[in-house]
């Protein structure tokens, strides 16, 4: 007879809880080593499609973020190809994927920030820390703009054409390879 079931209950709860996360992180992301480097590959953008893919862009209504300027719609409008990528300072994959945003910034393009049910002053910290690779950048506070854009969780962001179009949508962290397979074709023709 067990002295202590209640013992092995608190046990096996923690435990179940680690497999299932692992199992969510083995089907979500892909977690390969090339040239001595992690490179890890969500694999949530094939599953979470985006239904605005060939449609107008929603409208940008955001709020002001902090002293920067504040994009609009007439943005989405301008004729070269757009990245809008929404962001917080709490998401840890947001942190993961900031140095390749700086690093396409660095290659001349411009990327529209949109901080996502976000404090100003973590926020603010958050760019100051890791950099700044927005060309503008608005608050959605309560979250409207992301539910217009058919966000599911951040970071996502999407490839807009010159045309104002949704040509992509990438659920999850920009890696290296996403860039090469996914936006490089778009943003160095």
């Amino acid at each position: 007879m067990l002295k202590n079931p209640t013992g092995k209950l608190f046990l096996i709860i923690p435990i179940s809880i680690i497999l299932i996360l692992l199992t969510f992180l083995f089907f979500a992301y892909e977690v390969s080593f090339v040239e001595g480097k992690i490179n890890i590959k969500s694999r949530m953008q094939d599953v979470l499609k985006s239904n605005l893919i060939g449609q107008d862009s929603p409208e940008l209504n955001l709020s002001q973020f902090s002293n920067k300027i504040l994009p609009s719609h007439l943005d989405l409008e301008e004729k070269n190809y757009k990245l809008i990528n929404f962001w917080a300072s709490w998401c840890a994959p947001c942190r993961a994927e900031h140095k390749n945003l700086l690093a396409i910034t660095k290659l001349g393009h411009k990327i529209i920030g949109v901080n996502y049910k976000d404090g100003l002053i973590k926020a603010e910290n958050f760019l100051q820390e890791l950099g700044d690779p927005y060309y503008k950048i608005g608050s959605d506070k309560n979250g409207e703009v992301a539910i217009a854009w058919g966000v599911y969780g951040i970071p996502e962001t999407f490839l807009i054409s010159p045309e104002n179009k949704i040509i992509e949508k990438i659920a999850g962290p920009i890696t290296e390879s996403i860039y090469e397979n996914k936006l490089k074709k778009y943003l160095d023709p």
